[in-house]
């Protein structure tokens, strides 16, 4: 039996094996470039080791332009799945709330310390404070009071000797000086009167258990599911591009890539292209058998 006949295409099948399986293994080895005095050996280092920036770069740039777009995004983050989702999340959360007996100031605080929560609570009360004295102050409520006390004051007087004899002059004089010390009083007064009232508001909320604060609002025949989903809704189409344009995408999966090391990477490489690679290899063994074959032809 001549053996001569199948030592070609093994011969072939072992050539075209091995040359593939060195290919592949020059994709990530050597990792670090072989130098011969001054001299670096070509094809050193590896494909991958060699390319580690530009592959960093391409995966960023894909990812970021082809695969996370503010327009896919949100046609994710609004699909009826999705919110759905969301919605049965916010439900069981909302129930769970029922049960909670701690108040809402001690909530606050287990989340963002009670240093932050002063802090945060002092601002709001403030600006609250000084939002609604300039709104009384611009109201002229001394103003205001003085003209109905002097409507109130004509009706009283009208067909009485008082405001036939002029009556009406000395209701304005009067309102005149109502309307000038109750403006003063509430110059000099309003903002700490104001800032008392806000201050019990505040601690009438905040005192409240969160099961007391949910009870009210589901009192009060608030959807407070919808409402929640409403403001997601309205961050997703309103504010979801702000949100991408204060980070670069690209350069986040930039920086990830290029930290990691080169037997990571590898590792990572392998996890998603193993098979292929395998693949790649033994085809280069079945190409190598058929030329093997088809030399014995000619």
């Amino acid at each position: 039996m001549n053996y001569y006949i199948f030592a070609r295409p093994l011969i072939g099948a072992i050539i075209g094996y091995v040359t593939n399986f060195i290919a592949v293994q020059m994709m990530f080895r050597p990792i670090k470039p072989i130098k011969i005095g001054n001299f670096v050996l070509p094809f050193t280092p590896g494909i991958i080791p060699k390319n580690q920036a530009r592959l960093a770069e391409a995966i960023g740039n894909t990812v970021s332009n082809n695969l996370l777009t503010q327009e896919d995004l949100k046609k994710v983050l609004l699909s009826d799945d999705i919110e759905v989702k969301i919605k049965k999340d916010i439900k069981k959360y909302i129930d769970s709330l029922q049960e909670n007996n701690i108040s809402l100031e001690k909530t606050i605080c287990l989340y963002i310390g009670n240093e932050n929560y002063e802090t945060i609570l002092k601002n709001i009360k403030n600006n609250l404070t000084n939002s609604i004295y300039g709104t009384v102050l611009q109201a002229n409520l001394g103003q205001l009071v003085a003209e109905q006390i002097q409507i109130a004051s004509m009706e009283k007087i009208k067909g009485s000797i008082l405001g036939i004899v002029g009556g009406k002059s000395i209701v304005s004089s009067i309102t005149s000086q109502i309307s000038e010390k109750l403006n003063k009083y509430i110059e000099i007064n309003g903002k700490n009167i104001i800032a008392e009232m806000v201050e019990k508001e505040f601690n009438k909320y905040t005192s409240k258990t969160i099961s007391e604060l949910c009870n009210s609002i589901h009192n009060s025949n608030i959807d407070l599911t919808s409402a929640i989903m409403n403001i997601y809704e309205n961050i997703v189409s309103e504010k979801l591009s702000n949100f991408l344009n204060t980070i670069n995408i690209s350069k986040m999966i930039q920086d990830k890539i290029n930290s990691m090391d080169i037997l990571e990477l590898e590792k990572l490489i392998l996890l998603i292209m193993k098979k292929e690679l395998n693949a790649l290899v033994n085809l280069g063994a079945v190409i190598g058998l058929i030329l093997g074959m088809l030399n014995l032809l000619f």
